[in-house]
């Protein structure tokens, strides 16, 4: 496994960004907001964007974003969007952060922006609380927001194994990166073969895509990481980054949107 350094902070000269963007939006839609309207929103935000950067984004098979809605109490809903690219985030920010309204033209949908956030965190910082932990954490809960599944031999998957999960986590944080790669088959495996599923609640779901449909997962799995400490830092970092990436496919179109929940270590759950 390739060894990663442990990151130091303040470091001076500009620096790698993971960023996330939150608006809450309402509507009068007749039509209730669901997770599927995130197709939509990819639309409208690629109609806010410059032109030369839509086409760009249309053009590259990994997009350097996420993004996906969740549907709150009423009329309102919660659009959320990760960015680990500098020069795509700050197209995107400047488009979103000053809007008042989203129209979703062919659907007959506006959105009024009643709150927006704008979480940045340096990549250093990001890796420090990890790799400078005195104990790794070792138990988390991942929760599948919107529809998530993977490809794997040609064919979309219905259900999730630690191996597609951090396989997917390993190439989209090595695009983030750069300097570094942890997408090489020894390193995907290593981490892959540590990480062990011990309890799900999950539910099939379908996302409405151009062109017909995928079936995906919806709910939450519980993730133990064995191994040495090294190996259980890098795996808590690849699983927190999904907050940002997203997991699986399509998840610029909406699809893979997720929280990770770290798991208090108790006598109980250690069995």
């Amino acid at each position: 496994m390739n060894e990663m350094k442990k990151p130091g902070r303040g470091r001076k000269g500009k620096q790698k960004m993971l960023q996330k963007i939150t608006l809450i939006c309402t509507h009068a839609h007749q039509e209730n907001a669901s997770y599927n309207w995130g197709l939509f929103l990819h639309g409208a935000l690629m109609e806010l964007l410059p032109d030369k950067i839509s086409n760009t984004l249309h053009e590259i098979n990994l997009r350097p974003f996420s993004q996906y809605l969740v549907q709150k109490e009423g009329r309102k809903l919660e659009w959320n969007i990760g960015l680990w690219d500098n020069e795509i985030a700050n197209h995107i920010t400047n488009a979103l952060m000053s809007v008042s309204e989203i129209n979703i033209n062919h659907k007959g949908i506006k959105l009024e922006v009643v709150g927006a956030e704008h979480r940045k965190q340096s990549k250093n910082d990001f890796l420090f609380q990890f790799f400078n932990a005195e104990v790794p954490h070792r138990r988390y809960e991942m929760e599948f927001l919107t529809p998530c599944t993977h490809r794997s031999g040609g064919e979309f998957v219905m259900f999730p194994t630690p191996e597609l999960i951090i396989k997917g986590l390993c190439m989209r944080f090595s695009a983030f990166s750069q300097d570094y790669s942890i997408d090489d088959p020894e390193t995907m495996d290593q981490v892959a073969e540590n990480v062990r599923m011990t309890r799900y609640s999950l539910r099939s779901a379908n996302f409405y895509v151009e062109g017909g449909r995928v079936t995906g997962y919806l709910g939450r799995i519980s993730l133990l990481v064995g191994g040495p400490d090294q190996l259980a830092r890098l795996a808590g970092m690849l699983l927190s980054f999904s907050e940002y990436s997203g997991v699986g496919v399509k998840t610029a179109l909406g699809m893979g949107g997720c929280r990770i929940r770290k798991i208090k270590h108790t006598t109980k759950n250690m069995k």
